[in-house]
């Protein structure tokens, strides 16, 4: 604590007093006819009381400062203590050696008394000089204390022995009838000088001593070199006014002096207390955690404000009441078992290592943290608890577990808590034998829906999807959001397989309803997989899986449906999943081929064109079909890249029989996958300049329903394709749409009749009809006719019949690899030269 913070103004005035009487005083006793002398022994009375006093002012300076424990200087201040007990110890002789007093060792004498007296003052002069001019240190070592002590007392011990037992060894200092000597006079003017040099010290250091009470120093300096100007006016009896005034000045300046030492030793400390307990009560009243102060009985003996909002007693009601008013009535016994141990063994507790609940005053349970403390008093043990609320922290965990195992849009379960909860359903299942049935729930049209709208719509869809499914389900029935637009569903305690069937159709027909997004209109549904614990497996990972495969099953079977799980589904999901990876490596080997089935001229016999067609020869798996893995690698992704392989191999075939002279229009079906592509046209333009394949020898042929799903699409790419000069024949014609808006609006160059059409020519009455409105149609449009699958003459003749231009199948040859159609095409180039007469191939077409 600052002594600047204390202000002193009745010492204050009364120093300034003194100071400003000490000027008439001393003109009043400088003049011999004011000379005022005081009867001996009345004087003799009152000189004893006052050196007393003094000697007892001096000690408690030697004991203040020897004791002083927050000074900034406090080896000064101890070095002062210490002088001043030499100090104290020469009045104390100066006063026993004074005349009238009992003799002490010699007989005493003013000499005797005022050597006593002279040597005290340099003392303190000299020590004050010290004090002021010493710098800022540390605490002088209990070892240097000791050796200092010794040497004052030795010191004092030396003047003792001179001025008790040869006082008259010493230069006279008073002459009885005459006065004081020169030698008296001087040593007093001594003593004023270092009391002056002292005050000029103080002045020049006192910012340095701000903080030790300089102005109290200053007073006990300045009073003391008054002392001293009294004691030069000594008249020839020293038991004068001056004597006397010269006294009570001194006993002024040790006052003085006491004051500054006393607020180095006990009132900085206590200033010092002062301060740390109110910053130990603004710490509690601030600190953000509640504080208890407990004794070893568990009685409240300080509670902080942040203790009172936490419990909602106030901070002192709290105080005498047990801390067991925290805990309800049952846990009391054991809380307070509990709280023994802890003080048999006592040992500190952070934060951190237990979570509790803190019962508050309205009854309520708030969870709180405890970290302890412990220390004993006198032998008693005392403990402090700080306790923190953790509501907030339960809140923000119990926030980020919900985030951790709920989906953030739909708020219904994610997946990693939907398996922990159907596995443990499985176990309950299992132990009381019942079902566990594991719907697996695909939305139809969710992407469609997603591109139309944007994916703030998705996610209402979404959002509402979850709410229907949620009123849909029983409240222990667990629904959950595995991602996407995917749900899973699981329902326990099942003991008919039919009753999940049940919520299954409830759950599609909930869907089916009209959702409104942005304010229009939309419709979705959904395709829902079951499979059944303990029926098709026992395990979650097997259910989902299972569920999955049902939920595809429901797909291919039109959507808006659901299907059961069964073990021909996983045996077909093992063949697509080996025909799959071996496709990969046979893409990887360039173990696939092109074989060509020629398009003959039903008229001349000529072969017209020829269409490229996929063949796989596996070493594993033996010839596989297109029909097989064509759809395998639309589902894996895998037909993009072989549909370029297909287009780019074709090309190729196409440059080479052009560089061999028998050049034939080749027509390459091309996958909904490649179609979709807004690159095609480029991508075929790339690969006819690469191979240098003429462009009109390439037919591209696509499905109707292909055309038909995105006809504003499909105008573009094939605009775009027929300004390269291909051309652009439509498969499958009669088997989709059919649409004749849509045919006459698209660059169609071709049509081919589907094979199934074929297969009932001539008896089939219904395929004939077909058949010859398919000739009429494309006859009325002006569109080439191509008829596939022909296998017997009869089929040939209806065609050739009605007018149709050309057809493929196993009647004239069977798919052949490239080298074998060239060969076919040579020999047909050899018989023409041979026999200019008989038919020959159109290279026009």
């Amino acid at each position: 604590m600052r002594s600047s913070t204390h202000t002193h103004p009745v010492q204050h005035a009364l120093g300034w007093i003194l100071l400003f009487l000490a000027l008439p005083l001393l003109w009043w006793v400088s003049h011999a006819e004011h000379s005022i002398a005081i009867e001996p022994m009345r004087f003799l009375y009152w000189h004893t009381c006052l050196e007393l006093f003094a000697v007892v002012v001096a000690m408690l300076v030697f004991m203040t400062g020897y004791r002083a424990v927050f000074s900034a200087r406090r080896g000064a201040v101890v070095l002062l203590g210490l002088a001043f007990l030499g100090v104290g110890l020469l009045d104390f002789l100066h006063t026993m050696s004074y005349g009238g007093m009992p003799d002490a060792i010699t007989v005493n004498s003013a000499q005797k008394s005022m050597f006593f007296w002279l040597a005290a003052r340099l003392l303190a002069a000299l020590a004050l000089l010290v004090y002021v001019l010493a710098p800022e240190g540390p605490d002088l070592p209990v070892g240097t204390k000791r050796r200092v002590l010794a040497g004052v007392l030795l010191l004092v011990g030396m003047l003792a022995y001179v001025g008790l037992l040869f006082p008259d060894a010493v230069p006279a200092l008073f002459v009885p009838h005459q006065g004081l000597t020169g030698w008296k006079i001087g040593l007093e003017w001594l003593v004023i000088t270092l009391d002056a040099l002292t005050l000029l010290a103080l002045w020049l250091r006192r910012s340095a001593l701000a903080n030790e009470c300089a102005m109290a120093l200053a007073f006990a300096v300045a009073l003391s070199a008054a002392s001293e100007l009294f004691f030069t006016r000594l008249g020839t009896n020293d038991k004068d006014l001056a004597n006397a005034v010269g006294h009570l000045y001194k006993i002024g300046a040790y006052l003085y002096l006491f004051h500054a030492t006393f607020n180095e030793s006990l009132r900085r400390p206590l200033d010092r207390l002062q301060m740390q307990h109110m910053r130990e009560k603004l710490v509690l009243s601030a600190a953000p955690d509640g504080i208890l102060w407990v004794d070893g009985a568990g009685r409240i003996l300080l509670a902080n404000q942040a203790m009172a909002q936490l419990s909602g007693y106030r901070s002192e009601e709290l105080v005498g009441q047990n801390v067991d008013i925290f805990l309800p009535a049952h846990l009391r016994a054991r809380h307070a078992e509990s709280m023994r141990g802890y003080f048999m063994a006592p040992h500190p507790r952070a934060m951190g290592q237990m979570n509790l609940k803190l019962m508050r005053r309205d009854g309520t349970m708030l969870p709180v943290d405890i970290s302890l403390g412990h220390w004993k008093d006198h032998g008693a043990d005392h403990a402090i608890a700080y306790i923190r609320d953790l509501t907030e922290r339960k809140k923000f965990e119990e926030s980020l577990r919900h985030q951790a195992t709920h989906d953030e849009l739909t708020g219904l379960p994610n997946r990693w808590l939907f398996r922990l909860q159907l596995d443990q359903a499985l176990v309950r299942a299992g132990r009381i034998g019942q079902r566990v049935a594991v719907l697996f729930l695909d939305l139809d049209y969710f992407k469609t829906i997603n591109d139309s709208f944007g994916h703030a719509a998705g996610d209402v869809l979404l959002v509402q999807v979850g709410v229907r499914m949620r009123s849909v389900l029983r409240n222990n029935d667990t629904l959950a959001r595995l991602g996407g637009d995917e749900f899973a569903i699981f329902l326990a305690d099942l003991t008919e397989v039919d009753e999940a069937v049940t919520v299954a159709n409830k759950l599609l027909v909930a869907l089916q309803a009209a959702y409104c997004l942005q304010d229009q209109v939309v419709y979705s549904g959904g395709s829902l997989g079951l499979a059944f614990y303990p029926d098709d497996a026992l395990d979650s990972d097997n259910l989902l899986r299972y569920a999955d495969l049902a939920m595809y099953q429901a797909k291919h079977a039109g959507r808006g449906t659901y299907a059961c799980y069964s073990q021909e589904m996983d045996r077909r999901v093992h063949e697509d999943m080996q025909l799959h990876t071996r496709l990969k490596e046979a893409m990887a080997q360039g173990a696939l081929e092109l074989h060509y089935q020629p398009q003959v001229d039903i008229l001349s016999g000529a072969i017209a064109g020829a269409e490229a067609l996929l063949r796989w020869q596996d070493p594993v798996l033996g010839p596989v079909s297109p029909v097989t893995f064509i759809p395998v690698a639309e589902a894996t992704g895998l037909i993009l890249p072989l549909s370029d392989w297909v287009l780019e191999t074709a090309c190729s075939q196409i440059a080479a029989w052009c560089l061999a002279g028998t050049p034939l229009r080749v027509a390459v079906n091309v996958s909904a996958q490649q179609f979709r592509q807004r690159d095609l046209p480029e991508k075929v333009r790339s690969v006819l300049q690469r191979t240098g394949a003429p462009a009109h020898l390439l037919d591209i042929e696509i499905t109707e329903s292909m055309a038909m799903s995105r006809p504003e699409q499909a105008r573009e790419q094939l605009e775009a394709l027929v300004a390269l000069g291909c051309s652009v024949a439509l498969d499958d014609f009669g088997t989709g749409y059919s649409s004749l808006a849509y045919l006459k609006a698209l660059p169609v160059s071709k049509l081919k009749i589907d094979k199934s059409f074929m297969d009932g020519i001539p008896h089939d009455s219904n395929d004939v009809t077909i058949s010859r409105a398919i000739i009429a149609l494309a006859k009325s449009l002006g569109l080439t006719l191509v008829a596939e699958g022909v296998e017997t003459h009869a089929q040939l003749d209806f065609l050739r019949a009605y007018g149709c231009e050309a057809y493929q199948g196993w009647l004239f040859a069977k798919a052949m690899p490239a080298s074998a159609l060239s060969a076919l095409l040579r020999n047909l180039a050899l018989d023409a030269v041979a026999a200019p007469e008989s038919p020959t191939f159109n290279h026009a077409r």
